[in-house]
């Protein structure tokens, strides 16, 4: 389909189709369908499952019922952010993990570590299943309607199906699948994931069966667009070795009156000190994009921010941002100024939410 490829780690990815702006305009008006394949998978079983999730994750797992999925953050012994990913509750004693493509191996290992060092008497299996799985991610207006032309044995309702929940079925004649409602790009969607011997067969399905929808493929570039319109932050590019998950702006996931977690005593030190805080940003000149990494500063010399990652939107017709700023400077309205690599300065505004589009979630929840 005209793929500009991506190496991405031990991955070749489409980075595009040619236009970027247009593959988002086909998510956000109609359906389009990515591989992301490349997710960490994990398949945990056993009774104690949810005693290894609420020691990773720094939210609580023990009343996710099945058929449920659940946004976590892990974070390593110091409180800085490790990796995030949704797990969902296929059955009683099973559930399936997603971490972030450069996250995968490193999660296991996590999960192996704290197993086999501290709760050898744990009853938890935990088998990588990366690329057991193909993986595609079909999002947009249209996306219940070509799904539901594919699965017939799952009802794609949204009173029967609704945000955040897992289920299991056949795809385009392939049985093993299973499918949850997540949004990275904002819009009404359903990842995918089939054996991976039939993954180009379903690809290749949904795109001769949403034909008269408009489908489309879409690559990295449009998914990192959308994603930032809608301020979901990616791990190891808005955050990195220093940056705590209450600097990342996840104050409401981390449940301090959690028994125990990795991490948990950093973070209740962090509390209450002194951090930088994750924002949505907008230059009052929408036509001016400042580079990744640009600096946020204060008088002439000191640093009090960056930016982590800006784009275009063509959504929103204008530039876009997310950025670290000093506490004092987090409030929604106050204007900072960023320093662009040619030393201009220029102003930008702190916005309420990280999020840019949508902020309320209305078309992810369909």
């Amino acid at each position: 389909h005209g793929a500009k490829p991506l190496v991405a780690g031990q991955w070749i990815r489409p980075d595009h189709y040619g236009d970027p702006d247009a593959e988002v305009a086909t998510v956000r008006n109609k359906v389009g369908i990515i591989d992301v394949t490349p997710l960490g998978k994990l398949d945990l079983r056993g009774p104690d499952v949810p005693k290894l999730l609420n020691l990773l994750y720094v939210n609580k797992w023990s009343k996710l019922a099945v058929g449920s999925v659940r946004y976590g953050v892990m974070c390593a012994e110091d409180g800085v952010v490790l990796d995030d990913g949704v797990t969902g509750r296929l059955a009683e004693d099973r559930w399936v993990m997603s971490t972030t493509s450069s996250g995968a191996a490193t999660v296991w290992e996590w999960a192996e570590s704290w197993l086999q060092t501290e709760h050898p008497d744990w009853q938890v299996h935990v088998t990588p299943v990366t690329t057991a799985y193909a993986s595609i991610n079909i999002a947009g207006p249209a996306s219940r309607e070509l799904l539901g032309r594919l699965c017939t044995d799952v009802d794609l309702s949204g009173e029967a199906f609704p945000y955040m929940q897992v289920r299991a079925g056949t795809i385009a004649g392939v049985a093993g699948c299973w499918m949850w409602r997540i949004g990275f790009t904002g819009e009404l969607s359903y990842e995918i994931h089939v054996p991976a011997g039939y993954g180009l067969h379903v690809w290749e399905s949904l795109l001769d069966a949403g034909a008269d929808l408009g489908v489309g493929a879409f690559g990295i570039e449009a998914q990192r667009i959308m994603r930032l319109e809608k301020g979901h932050f990616i791990v190891a590019q808005d955050t990195d070795g220093l940056t705590k998950a209450l600097g990342a702006g996840l104050d409401w996931l981390v449940k301090l009156d959690k028994d125990d977690f990795a991490g948990k005593p950093e973070l209740a030190w962090q509390a209450g000190e002194h951090y930088q805080r994750l924002v949505g940003l907008q230059p009052l000149d929408g036509d001016i994009v400042p580079p990744e990494a640009s600096q946020i500063v204060a008088g002439e010399t000191r640093i009090v921010g960056r930016i982590t990652s800006s784009r275009r939107s063509p959504t929103l017709g204008r530039s876009i941002c997310l950025g670290f700023v000093e506490p004092d400077l987090a409030a929604a309205g106050t204007i900072v100024t960023v320093l662009l690599p040619d030393r201009r300065r220029i102003p930008a505004r702190v916005m309420e939410h990280h999020a840019h589009y949508d902020p309320e979630g209305v078309r992810l929840r369909g």
